[in-house]
C-alpha cells in the first residue's frame, strides 16, 4: 500500500515536470518564433516615405520655400518623424527607400537651416529696434546670432533672454549666442548652444 502511495507521488511529479516543460516551450515559441509578416504595413511604410521623398525631391527643385518660418519648421520636424518611425524597419524594401530619404533630408536641412536662421533674425529686427536692440546673424552656416544692447549687461537679464528664445534658437539649430552691451571688446558674453548640426537627423 505505501510502496503504491510513492509511485503515485513519483509520478505525478513527473507529470507537473512535464507540464512545466510544455509551458516554457509554449511561452519560448510564442516569443522567439518569427512574427508574420505584415505585407499592408510595409507597403503603407514605403508609400508615405515615397510621398515624402516626392515632396522632398519637389522642394529642392523650386528653391526656398516662400512659407513662414513656424511652417517650415514643423514640415522638417514631421520629414524627421517618419524617419524615426521607419528607422527600425528590417524590410529591406524600406531600408532602400530610408537611405534615399536620408540623403535627400541632409540636402533640404543643409540648404534650408541657414536661410531660416537669417529670416529669423530679419523677422526680429522691427520687434526688437524699438528697445534698443540690435540682432544680426554670423558664421559661415549663419550660426551665431548676436544681440548688442546695453540692457544685456546684467547676466541675469542674458540668462532670462535666454530662457525666452531657447526653443526656437535650438529648433532653428544655431550654435552659438552672444550678447553685447557696449563697443568694448570684453563686454561680450557669449553662450553655445546644444543643438543639432544642419546635416543631422
Amino acid at each position: 500500500m505505501e510502496t503504491t502511495y510513492v509511485k503515485k507521488r513519483g509520478i505525478g511529479k513527473y507529470v507537473v515536470y512535464v507540464l512545466l516543460a510544455a509551458v516554457a516551450a509554449g511561452i519560448a515559441f510564442y516569443f522567439y518564433a518569427p512574427k508574420p509578416v505584415n505585407n499592408a504595413a510595409i507597403d503603407s511604410m514605403n508609400m508615405f516615405i515615397q510621398n515624402k521623398i516626392t515632396d522632398i525631391d519637389q522642394n529642392l527643385a523650386q528653391g526656398n520655400s516662400k512659407a513662414d518660418i513656424a511652417t517650415r519648421l514643423s514640415w522638417h520636424k514631421s520629414n524627421t518623424a517618419l524617419y524615426e518611425e521607419v528607422k527600425t524597419s528590417k524590410d529591406d524594401k524600406v531600408k532602400a527607400q530610408r537611405a534615399v530619404l536620408k540623403t535627400k533630408m541632409i540636402q533640404i536641412q543643409s540648404r534650408e537651416f541657414p536661410v531660416l536662421r537669417t529670416a529669423y533674425v530679419e523677422s526680429k529686427k522691427e520687434v526688437l529696434g524699438p528697445q534698443n536692440i540690435k540682432i544680426a546673424v554670423s558664421g559661415q552656416k549663419k550660426d551665431i546670432l548676436t544681440f548688442t544692447g546695453a540692457i544685456f549687461q546684467p547676466e541675469k537679464t542674458q540668462k532670462g533672454f535666454m530662457k525666452n528664445i531657447h526653443e526656437i534658437i535650438t529648433d532653428l539649430r544655431f550654435k552659438q549666442v552672444v550678447y553685447k552691451w557696449s563697443d568694448h571688446v570684453e563686454d561680450v558674453a557669449d553662450y553655445k548652444i546644444d543643438s543639432k548640426t544642419d546635416d543631422e537627423i
